[in-house]
């Protein structure tokens, strides 16, 4: 998240206001109870969206501001979001027009908005293209190190041609797991990533993978948070593009 949170600072010190930064858990709203009963805010980015958020009520409450990353499952709520659905989607489609049939996909907790727009892509690519999911193939909930580490694993006893990721930490380790069990990636097995970064694309071998602007996200939700605060007007959900790094023709 640094690159939004760099062009959210950016946007907001432009205008006079302070950005102050407080961490809450799935089901943790104290630090934010703190800040609205102490009014210390003009307004709220929510920078991860949960299926059923906490924090959205409250706010809503408050009457404070407020914008939300993601996809909210309450219709009327301020949101920015890349389009994950749609970039997941389109890598998918191509993984399967590429003849890979069997896409193992590794992502964390389906409570954020984010995994499930990415899984709901995924699902959309194989019902476009008549190929029906292999059920063992989809590890989701890995939220440690050792259970993305056992996925891998499993997906590749159980006959993955390719290893999707949802997010890049874990591409990088799905990676160094592919190494350890002595398989090259692209010539053994296909691995690619639904979310891009630096890191990904300076690695060997190259990692096909999404490419969202998260300098655009973090600029639209300050400017869109702005425009509340000001009463001016403002769309209610803003989608914004991607890219897929076709890297699979350098691999063949």
């Amino acid at each position: 998240m640094r690159k939004p949170v760099s062009a959210v600072y950016d946007i907001a010190t432009r205008n006079d206001y302070d950005v102050l930064m407080t961490m809450v858990g799935e089901q943790e709203t104290s630090p934010m109870q703190r800040l609205l009963v102490n009014r210390k805010i003009d307004g709220v980015i929510l920078a991860r969206t949960l299926e059923r958020d906490p924090l959205i009520p409250m706010l809503q409450k408050s009457g404070i501001p407020f914008v939300a990353i993601g996809r909210p499952a309450d219709q009327d709520v301020i949101s920015v979001d890349h389009d994950q659905v749609g970039g997941c989607r389109e890598l998918v489609s191509l993984l399967l027009m590429k003849g890979l049939h069997r896409i193992a996909l590794l992502g964390g907790s389906m409570l954020y908005t984010v995994n499930q727009s990415r899984l709901e892509g995924y699902k959309q690519a194989h019902d476009r293209a008549c190929c029906k999911i292999d059920e063992s193939l989809l590890f989701l909930e890995l939220e440690s190190d050792d259970l993305r580490t056992s996925a891998v694993e499993l997906a590749v006893q159980r006959g993955a041609d390719c290893i999707l990721c949802m997010d890049d930490q874990v591409a990088q380790l799905a990676l160094n797991t592919l190494r350890q069990l002595n398989l090259r990636v692209p010539q053994d097995i296909r691995l690619a990533s639904l979310y891009d970064d630096e890191a990904l694309q300076g690695c060997t071998p190259q990692i096909t993978a999404v490419s969202f602007d998260a300098e655009q996200l973090g600029r639209r939700t300050a400017q869109q948070l702005l425009s509340l605060i000001r009463h001016q007007p403002v769309e209610t959900r803003t989608l914004l593009g991607y890219q897929v790094g076709l890297r699979l023709s350098t691999q063949t």
